[in-house]
């Protein structure tokens, strides 16, 4: 009898080796994704009327811009997913980790971007090659937030004139590494990722969009630039809006 319970218990430590080994090969586990954003610009600041302000293209300086992020989503690689014969426990069967399966993922985040790189989300995520990062910008719905009912705000100088951008829509933005070959790789590690939002991009009279032309329709001193402002500048804010998609990078921190 005691060697057919030692016989039992070397079957059942060798059975659940085994499983444990499978579950390491299949993917199982975990590691951190930490996400940062930060705005770029060009590297000269002044001060005007009591505000640092950063030139992002000539006669073009940015005070401030906010974002409001929500509803992040890693798409797993469809490679990596077809060689699982089941799905990791941790998320649901679309072949995305999404605020579906980790309400930390859901946001919001309202980011001043002028601050410097903010780190806004640190997750546990199972391990797994994600191909990548999708985001929503949408409308904040916090009363007391400076972006209020909006989804983007930007002020700052054109030909020193104040000027200020603002616009209420909501886009899902899919972003990856400039290599297409490179993917998020999570694998009981943490993962750096920041998103870089090149406002050098945006606003220059080359490649982006020239402010030069956008007017102070009211005379009230200041350039207004949104869907529904004053100063005749509505279709140039439907065209900022177009273009932020392209703005818009992964890098590893």
């Amino acid at each position: 009898m005691k060697q057919l319970n030692q016989w039992l218990g070397l079957a059942l430590l060798s059975v659940f080796t085994l499983i444990s080994c499978s579950k390491e090969e299949s993917g199982s586990g975990s590691g951190k994704l930490a996400l940062s954003a930060k705005s770029t610009t060009s590297a000269s600041t002044s001060s005007k009327a009591g505000t640092t302000s950063k030139s992002v293209a000539e006669g073009i300086e940015i005070t401030d811009f906010v974002i409001n992020l929500v509803e992040f989503e890693l798409e797993i690689d469809v490679e990596e997913l077809e060689m699982e014969d089941d799905q990791n426990e941790d998320w649901d069967d679309d072949g995305y980790f999404d605020f579906e399966d980790e309400i930390e993922l859901e946001g919001p985040f309202t980011l001043d971007l002028m601050a410097g790189q903010i780190s806004f989300l640190n997750v546990t995520v199972p391990n797994g090659r994600y191909e990548e990062l999708e985001f929503k910008i949408n409308k904040s719905k916090d009363v007391n937030s400076e972006i209020f009912d909006k989804s983007v705000l930007i002020k700052g100088f054109v030909n020193d004139v104040p000027f200020i951008f603002w616009h209420d829509f909501m886009d899902e933005i899919e972003i990856d590494f400039e290599d297409p070959t490179v993917d998020v790789t999570i694998s009981n590690n943490t993962e750096n990722l920041v998103i870089d939002f090149n406002l050098s991009l945006l606003f220059n009279s080359v490649s982006g969009i020239d402010l030069s032309g956008a007017t102070d329709g009211n005379n009230d001193g200041i350039i207004e630039i949104s869907p529904r402002d004053e100063d005749g500048n509505n279709d140039l804010a439907q065209i900022i809006r177009n273009k932020m998609k392209d703005i818009i990078d992964l890098l590893e921190d």
